[in-house]
């Protein structure tokens, strides 16, 4: 089982918390939610993730990486969450990076070299108009052709696809009941039109269409299997690093939370000093608590193969979501009106928190999927 010790978990997350509190305050946050900041993120600070080895935490040895888990995966994302951090780190590391690492061809993840150096970025091309949260309705071609393949079909928006080196592109062979297959395809190729969008909480990215890309044979990830599998896997750890996202800005909202009440006065005492506001706290805290905890649990789950991981990892969904909007909605109701404005950060996490909790799924549909399955959340 890839994993740090005790220690290099702390150590990692010692350095990012003073990363994030030196570096990224509010006001960077604002500057790079800017409608005309060019890429919406900092372009620095990737770099900087680089050289502290956060983009290649959780590759493996093999392809140069930290060769850590989803633990050590979870730790950077949750203070990414807590600090509304905009890099594509959810993108490029959590999905792209380890679809490259855990089927490429040797050759194929030699593009990880410059995505743990900062200098290449990726995008998971997968959802598709009209396909809900299903994880296998894909209606997208890859139509075989003598010297590779020709792509063709459309993606519904895809986080920082807008300005991604490579897109990693999931399409049918041959037609759109064929088998499942993975493609990475440069976003300069001829064919492909990106629609760039925000999404709520202000991250970029995009919709992407393909009419009639022509890529080469190596452009398809690994072998010749169905990646069905695979793809379902990916998006259980984009499950997880949301969860922790969450878990992470939901910490920091409860923090900011309490903060507000200790200076916010009526009556001319402070607002923490009525009993039903503390009690309010009191169960934000809780909920909290409970994401993070069930977080835990089911990257643990992954990280040592336990057979009930993936009803672990749903669980921890299910609850992450209905922790994220009882947090987020009553962090902004306990900061009344000035919660809603763009100049308080407390309603900027509201944002990412409600994010974070329809990102592959909604609470509901995971309920859905396992009650199917005769479990209870």
């Amino acid at each position: 089982m890839p994993a740090f010790s005790t220690d290099e978990r702390t150590l990692l997350q010692q350095s990012l918390e003073e990363f994030f509190s030196a570096q990224y305050g509010f006001d960077q946050f604002r500057a790079f939610n800017d409608p005309a900041h060019q890429q919406g993120y900092g372009t620095t600070h990737w770099r900087n993730y680089a050289d502290l080895g956060w983009l290649g935490v959780a590759l493996p040895e093999s392809v140069g990486g930290m060769g850590g888990g989803t633990t050590e995966l979870g730790i950077v994302m949750a203070a990414a969450g807590s600090a509304l951090a905009q890099e594509p780190l959810l993108a490029t590391i959590v999905l792209s990076a380890s679809a490259i690492a855990k089927a490429g061809t040797v050759e194929q993840q030699q593009v990880l070299e410059g995505v743990m150096s900062g200098e290449h970025t990726l995008a998971f091309c997968h959802a598709e108009p009209d396909g809900g949260y299903s994880r296998t309705y894909i209606k997208t071609v890859a139509e075989p052709i003598d010297d590779g393949y020709r792509l063709t079909g459309d993606k519904s928006f895809a986080l920082h696809a807008q300005g991604a080196d490579t897109l990693v592109v999931s399409a049918r062979l041959g037609a759109a009941d064929g088998p499942l297959a993975l493609f990475l395809v440069p976003s300069s190729s001829s064919g492909i039109k990106v629609r760039p969008a925000p999404g709520l909480d202000g991250r970029r990215g995009a919709a992407v269409s393909l009419d009639g890309v022509a890529i080469g044979p190596d452009a398809r990830l690994g072998d010749a299997s169905d990646r069905a599998g695979l793809v379902d896997e990916l998006i259980d750890l984009g499950v997880l690093a949301v969860c922790a996202e969450a878990a992470g800005a939901m910490a920091t909202v409860t923090d900011q939370t309490v903060e507000y009440l200790k200076t916010r006065k009526q009556f001319d005492q402070p607002l923490a000093k009525f009993q039903v506001l503390q009690h309010r706290l009191v169960d934000m805290s809780v909920a909290a608590e409970e994401a993070r905890a069930a977080t835990h649990g089911a990257l643990t789950a992954y990280d040592t193969g336990d057979a009930d991981a993936q009803t672990r990892i749903w669980r921890a969904k299910v609850q992450t979501a209905r922790s994220a909007r009882f947090v987020g909605g009553q962090a902004i109701q306990l900061h009344g009106g000035m919660g809603m404005t763009d100049e308080l950060a407390i309603g900027h996490y509201y944002k990412r928190l409600s994010m974070c909790e329809s990102l592959f799924g909604d609470g509901e549909w995971y309920l859905k999927r396992l009650a199917e399955r005769g479990f209870a959340a």
